[in-house]
């Protein structure tokens, strides 16, 4: 009986050394490649296969965010005699590039010891037994990456777990050629968890926005964020971290509330543009799901009006409801009914670029909400190029992030969204790796370049006006002057030769072209065109402003000197505009007057060079400077 128990204790005890001492092999594979994995075991002494268990058979990109484990070995004097040493080769190969990852298990007086170490293509690192951080550059699928790699702990207990980070560096690239692009819009749209008071979520949220921006583009045109609702992080670390990465220019954050009390707290979404913001607005969104805490914020949409290059992009940021219960799939479809009258209320020009995006919480695997949303937003759905789901959910389709242009405006040529992984190798956020539990989608918008050649033109009776659109793809054109189409003028131009009186007014071409979406072949475009691609017709209305042919313009002669002396911009113009000239204007003597002659505004030129005419009737008046001891005159038609 004594002899039994003593045997169970050995047993039990021997158990348990197994269990607490054992070394796992872990690696994060960061990477767009997908490794097979092979273990091979050297050295003065073969380990038993009951000593060691071999992991995973394959590494696939971006999935686990911890790493996998592909290999645990037995620790303990049972597994490696004193004096002898187990190898372990773990070898991940994908085509032609390999990496092998190394262990060295040497037995020693009632244990083992360990080192780890790596080699591949090209590099051979040395053995490892401290706890520091290590790290070696090298090229796989052709792609710069950076593999770094440590222990857990310390290796008191003969416990150390090594983990390894294969990570591709940078994580995206856009071409250079794209920022100086003014018909390119990239859009990033980005839900970053960051919740208010620490109700649930990611942690390190200070950490993770001190280091985000630094993983963009230098090339990324927009940033979009979602759930920035935590206004310390957001405030003392992600802005200034975008700041620093380039995005000059931001909107507030959605929805700030107003009251001492701040709840429900704001709407989280906040934009970041390398180009100036020129109008920002918002809407709150007027139902939320009660039984998924959605109503702890003011969810809602924000918009922000860029301009790049001098092409301006209408960009809208929202987060619906994220939950599935009754309440939250009716706060659903009314979001997107309230974000397509938003748009609008907004009165953006046809012939100009409307982009939305966001956490939708929708996805073409949500049956019937997804054909609701499809149905009360004007989207064009984009080529996917990138992971196949966008909340680690590992669910081919399930992407609720999305990036989308709008149909009822400008058409996109090209309109793409790669859903891409953000993680970090930074020692300070190594444990969670992750910025967020949400992949970020990548949105790239390529439009057509349409412009003009006149806006509010006045002339003479008898001159000639060539009415021009120019564009880098192929048109239809209908010429219409005050609603009116005016038959048999379908060219590129409208030439108004010999020009009369009676051809003044407004004038627009209506221009028209087709695209068609969807027609690539893999398989998100069926679930996101599940009846096949789309043909979708723009038809956009480009005015010309007015046109004021007015033989007042010829009672005043005025020499080609004189024209050239100083330019009036706008005109026509409601009733303030600017004098320009080569020639400081400060001081200038002026006065304008009316078609019959008659002074209605007089004094000298401020530093502005501004002149104002508010409250004068509709007509052409004749500005004259009295300058450099010369009388010299311009003409401005005011409406």
């Amino acid at each position: 009986m004594r002899l039994l128990f003593t045997t169970l204790v050995a047993i039990i005890l021997s158990s348990y050394q197994i269990t607490q001492a054992q070394t796992s092999v872990f690696v994060r594979n960061s990477t767009w490649l997908n490794y097979d994995v092979e273990v091979a075991q050297s050295g003065t002494f073969s380990m038993d296969a009951n000593q060691w268990v071999p992991g995973q058979s394959q590494l696939r990109g971006w999935i686990e965010t911890t790493g996998e484990e592909i290999l645990t070995v037995n620790r303990t004097s049972l597994a490696v005699p004193e004096g002898d040493t187990a190898y372990f080769d773990i070898y991940l190969s994908s085509g032609s590039d390999y990496i092998i990852l190394k262990l060295r298990v040497v037995g020693v007086t009632n244990g083992t010891t360990l080192a780890y170490s790596i080699e591949g293509n090209g590099f051979s690192e040395p053995w490892f037994d401290d706890g520091s951080f290590h790290e070696v550059n090298t090229v796989l699928g052709g792609k710069s990456v950076v593999i770094k790699f440590r222990p857990d702990n310390d290796d008191s207990q003969l416990g150390r777990d090594i983990r390894f980070a294969i990570h591709d560096l940078p994580v995206y690239e856009i071409p250079d050629s794209e920022l100086q692009d003014a018909n390119v819009l990239n859009v990033m749209f980005y839900n970053i968890q960051m919740i208010s008071f620490g109700v649930s979520g990611m942690a390190q949220a200070a950490e993770r926005g001190d280091l985000i921006g630094a993983q963009m583009s230098p090339n990324q045109d927009v940033v979009v964020f979602c759930e920035a609702f935590d206004d310390g992080p957001r405030v003392d670390h992600l802005i200034p971290s975008m700041t620093a990465a380039g995005f000059a220019y931001r909107t507030e954050i959605l929805n700030e509330p107003t009251g001492i009390i701040p709840f429900p707290v704001n709407g989280g979404v906040i934009v970041f543009s390398r180009w100036p913001i020129e109008m920002e607005d918002e809407i709150d969104f007027s139902l939320c799901g009660q039984s998924s805490s959605d109503c702890l914020s003011n969810k809602g949409v924000k918009y922000a009006r860029i301009n790049k290059l001098g092409k301006r992009y209408h960009v809208f940021g929202t987060h619906m409801d994220a939950g599935g219960d009754a309440d939250d799939l009716l706060a659903k479809r009314q979001s997107y009914r309230e974000l397509r009258e938003f748009i609008a209320q907004l009165n953006i020009p046809m012939s100009e670029p409307v982009i939305y995006g966001g956490d939708f919480n929708t996805s073409p695997n949500h049956g019937d909400l997804y054909t609701d949303m499809l149905d009360s937003l004007a989207t064009i759905r984009p080529m996917h190029i990138g992971y196949y789901e966008s909340n680690f959910s590992d669910e081919v389709g399930r992407i609720i992030d999305h990036a989308w242009a709008d149909k009822g405006y400008l058409l996109p040529l090209e309109v793409t969204n790669e859903v891409i992984t953000v993680r970090s190798i930074d020692p300070i956020l190594w444990d969670i790796s992750e910025f967020s539990d949400h992949r970020c989608v990548l949105g790239r918008f390529a439009y057509p370049d349409i412009s003009t050649n006149v806006s509010d033109t006045v002339i003479c009776p008898g001159e000639d006006l060539t009415l021009r659109v120019f564009s880098d793809i192929g048109l239809e054109y209908r010429w219409l002057k005050n609603g009116v189409e005016l038959q048999g003028e379908h060219a590129q131009e409208l030439v108004l030769t010999d020009a009369l009186e009676s051809q003044s007014g407004h004038y627009v071409c209506e221009i028209s072209y087709e695209m068609i979406y969807g027609n690539w072949t893999d398989t998100l475009a069926t679930l996101f065109y599940p009846n096949g691609p789309e043909q979708v017709a723009a038809n956009i209305p480009l005015g010309f402003g007015e046109i004021i042919i007015d033989e007042a313009l010829c009672h005043v002669s005025v020499s080609e000197h004189e024209q050239r002396s100083f330019q009036v911009f706008p005109n026509p113009t409601t009733g303030p505009f600017t004098v320009a000239s080569n020639t400081p204007l400060t001081g200038v003597p002026y006065r304008v007057m009316d078609a019959s002659g008659r002074t209605v505004v007089t004094g000298n030129l401020n530093a502005e060079q501004t002149i104002d005419v508010n409250g004068a009737s509709s007509g052409v008046y004749t500005i004259e400077l009295l300058w450099n001891n010369n009388t010299v005159h311009q003409q401005v038609a005011v409406y």
